[in-house]
């Protein structure tokens, strides 16, 4: 059963790397305008979407796993927020995306909720790349 977590946790956190390069496909779909833009941003939200779904597994077979591995609770402590500035921040990215997607259909400026994305999509990259780190090295905090 360790085996088929440790597959599922592995996979989880591979789609969630998908995240680190996020705000670069964010600043392709701030550059387009039009019907192009819309695609792009719903092509996005659907990778938002499949990414958030990899994060509850990536919490709930973490969740099953640590009773094996033993850490501290400060490193505990630590990835339960990083995953919850995660999953918040994607969550105010896919309804960044909404907006945006309603935004371009009525003719209206996008750039606003553009960069929002681009700025939640930076955070939520380094706090991918922070919740890398720290799973792989369980001794440093």
């Amino acid at each position: 059963m360790y085996n088929v977590m440790i597959f599922l946790h592995v996979v989880s956190a591979l789609l969630l790397g998908a995240y680190v390069l996020f705000p670069f496909f964010v600043g392709r779909a701030a550059a387009l305008s039009g019907a192009a833009q819309e695609s792009f941003v719903g092509l996005l939200s659907s990778f938002n979407r499949v990414g958030q779904f990899a994060l509850i597994v990536a919490l709930i077979t973490g969740g099953a796993m640590i009773h094996q591995a033993g850490p501290s609770v400060p490193w505990m402590i630590a990835a339960v927020v990083l995953l919850l500035i995660i999953g918040a921040l994607t969550g105010m990215m896919g309804a960044r995306m909404k907006k945006l997607i309603a935004a371009g259909k009525a003719g209206q400026n996008t750039e606003s909720h553009a960069g929002k994305i681009k700025t939640f999509s930076w955070i939520v990259a380094i706090a991918v790349i922070l919740a890398v780190l720290m799973m792989t090295n369980p001794t440093i905090l």
